[in-house]
């Protein structure tokens, strides 16, 4: 099998590549910085040693002194080698005579005055008799006698074995101490990358706590909000709990359509039994007279009617639950109570209705917004004496920037323990009621649809004296819902 390094790399966990990483960097700094310190330091004690020399040229009285037949003093210093020549190079004297002579500088020929004259002081190299040591040497002319005018040359060498030496020690001190620092490194980073990565494996166990189904879990917030692992915490927490909602949204969405699958079922079989009942009765032929028919067949029609209604509000419904988006326009409010009492009257003239208010322009649906107030004063309508008075009462709240109508009744009321309720698709207070009235149960979920699509909010008050209040309060300026 070909070797594949993306895949053996990609094996490798986090922590092994960072730990990994780092230390091959650490590594590197040190070889890097211990080869370039070894190729500055080995030419810098050269120059020092170079520079002793110079000072030897200089003044020769430093390392040696010379009797007038070329003789030296032997309490000269011993780090020094240094060698007598003649004229003409032949050897007169030198020191390390006490050393092998295998450690002791080898020059091929003698040193003559012409040639140390020709190296005006140049600094050479010379190795030992064993070729293992090396020598920087430098000659030079001097005068044994003032009065004779004799004429020699000393060589005086000096041994790089101590550079060599303090390298060699060096270097032992940088790899033991390189060694070391590296060890500590690594261990270092490994703990640190373990620690830093400890919440990652609990966001790894709660990952997959979650993935087998538990999405109540929730990562620790622990970890500081300006560190990458705390970020990462808030940002799946705030997924979580977008995740868990939108679960918790499916499964309430899932059990209201059941029930209102069941609700409107059973609402249309109502309807359709008592059409299919007077139709067999009148195939059976048991409808004789011109009044049994007449009274089977307005039946029918009533609940035809009635059914078409609540097939109407059934797509009204499924249109809101499709939340496109609203023809919003300019309009006044109050001019909608006012044709709303209009319409009131037409239907019940013997009835008071009264409208009150200021004039308050909103930007709103406003074919919806009438089709709020319309059902509410049906449901009044409905559910109220004949001579009980009506009000419509417009308001306007300009800190909040909010205006609302509210349809006062005069009637039987509703229950407190029942009015969050009434909102409910197809739920009634009283059911025989309800089937007399011809309500289907959906007005007023409706108008709780339109009035969340504004932003707004609706709610049920008992009025003074009896009855209840029905108060929609909408934003002046409608704000589409962004997804």
């Amino acid at each position: 099998m070909p070797f594949n390094f993306n895949d053996r790399w990609n094996a490798i966990s986090l922590r092994t590549k960072v730990t990994g990483v780092t230390v091959l960097l650490l590594t590197i700094g040190l070889l890097v910085s211990g080869i370039g310190t070894m190729a500055m330091l080995k030419p810098a004690l050269i120059g020092q040693l170079d520079t002793q020399l110079q000072s030897v040229h200089q003044d020769l009285s430093s390392v040696l002194r010379l009797s007038k037949t070329g003789t030296t003093d032997q309490t000269a210093p011993t780090d020094y080698y240094y060698a007598v020549y003649s004229a003409g190079g032949v050897l007169l004297e030198q020191n390390w005579t006490d050393k092998p002579e295998a450690i002791r500088p080898q020059l091929a020929t003698g040193i003559t005055v012409d040639q140390a004259t020709t190296l005006d002081g140049a600094i050479f190299p010379v190795r030992s008799s064993n070729g293992r040591t090396l020598f920087h040497a430098i000659a030079v002319p001097v005068t044994f006698d003032d009065a004779t005018g004799t004429l020699g040359t000393v060589v005086v060498a000096l041994s790089t074995a101590g550079v060599d030496k303090l390298m060699t020690t060096y270097l032992s001190i940088f790899l033991g101490l390189g060694i070391a620092i590296v060890i500590v490194g690594a261990l270092l980073t490994r703990f640190l990358v373990t620690t830093t990565f400890a919440p990652l494996r609990e966001v790894e166990d709660t990952a997959v706590a979650i993935a087998d189904g538990d999405l109540s879990l929730r990562l620790p917030s622990t970890a500081p909000t300006n560190t990458e692992v705390g970020r990462l915490n808030r940002s799946l927490n705030i997924m979580l709990g977008r995740i868990d909602r939108a679960f918790a949204d499916r499964a309430r969405t899932i059990d209201q359509m059941q029930r209102f699958v069941g609700d409107a079922s059973h609402e249309l079989r109502t309807p359709l039994v008592s059409v299919r009942g007077y139709a067999e009765l009148y195939r059976m032929g048991a409808l004789q007279t011109p009044e049994e028919i007449g009274q089977a067949m307005e039946r029918i029609e009533k609940e035809a009617i009635r059914m078409g209604a609540l097939v109407e509000d059934l797509l009204e419904l499924a249109r809101m639950d499709e939340t496109r988006p609203l023809e919003i326009s300019k309009f006044d409010l109050l001019k909608i109570a006012h044709d709303a009492a209009l319409d009131a009257r037409a239907f019940d003239p013997e009835r008071t209705i009264t409208v009150e208010g200021d004039s308050v322009e909103i930007l709103a649906a406003e074919n919806k917004i009438r089709q709020v107030v319309t059902n509410l004063m049906g449901n009044a309508l409905r559910f109220t004496e004949s001579g009980t008075p009506l009000e419509l009462v417009v308001s306007h709240d300009e800190a909040a920037g909010e205006a609302t109508i509210s349809i006062v009744d005069h009637g039987d009321g509703i229950p407190k323990q029942i009015r969050e309720k009434i909102f409910e698709r197809f739920y009634r207070a009283d059911n025989s009621r309800a089937r007399e009235t011809g309500g289907s149960g959906l007005g007023l979920a409706i108008v709780a649809s339109i009035v969340k699509a504004h932003q707004g909010r609706i709610n049920v008050t008992a009025t003074k004296g009896g009855g209840a209040t029905f108060s929609v309060t909408l934003p002046v300026v409608h704000t589409p819902v962004q997804d």
